[in-house]
């Protein structure tokens, strides 16, 4: 059922409409004159001279077919309308479920390079360890060599003597 904001007006009973009186609770609009009427106002177009309102709460197919048609196109608006809250609905799960699969492939990912970075620091370090000790050897061999030097010259001259 739908409430108003606005008071339900009345309307003269003069055969075309029925009367329509809303129920208000007198205490609420003692403190606020804004309260909403407790029942809905109910028009009735009967044609009648009766003054007892009537709701029109069935479409029964007797006002000549059209309101079956009304039904079937309200029927399927509403079918269509489920239809598609369920496909946005999918589509939705679907959004939800590969943004999932991509922070998960991002995240092994970071993981990945993670690793990579820690390996290629670790080669660097090995590789300045194998500079250092290259240098130390080639010092060394450039030692030897002189204090070979040094010797071959010596043995040189204790041959000529």
């Amino acid at each position: 059922m739908l409430s108003s904001v606005f008071p339900a007006a009345v309307i003269p009973s003069d055969g075309f409409f029925g009367t329509t009186f809303a129920n208000w609770d007198s205490t609420d609009t003692d403190e606020n004159p804004w309260v909403y009427p407790t029942q809905e106002p109910v028009l009735s177009f009967s044609g009648s001279d009766n003054s007892t309102p009537k709701t029109n709460s069935s479409n029964s197919g007797s006002d000549g077919g059209c309101p079956v048609v009304v039904n079937r196109i309200d029927e399927r608006k509403r079918r269509r309308m489920i239809s598609n809250r369920e496909s946005a609905r999918r589509s939705r799960m679907r959004k939800q479920k590969h943004l999932e699969n991509l922070r998960n492939l991002v995240n092994r990912h970071k993981s990945g390079n993670r690793e990579l970075m820690n390996r290629l620091r670790l080669a660097l370090h090995h590789g300045q360890i194998l500079g250092i000790e290259n240098e130390r050897l080639r010092s060394e061999s450039v030692m030897l060599r002189q204090k070979l030097w040094d010797l071959h010259q010596v043995i040189a001259c204790m041959a000529m003597q």
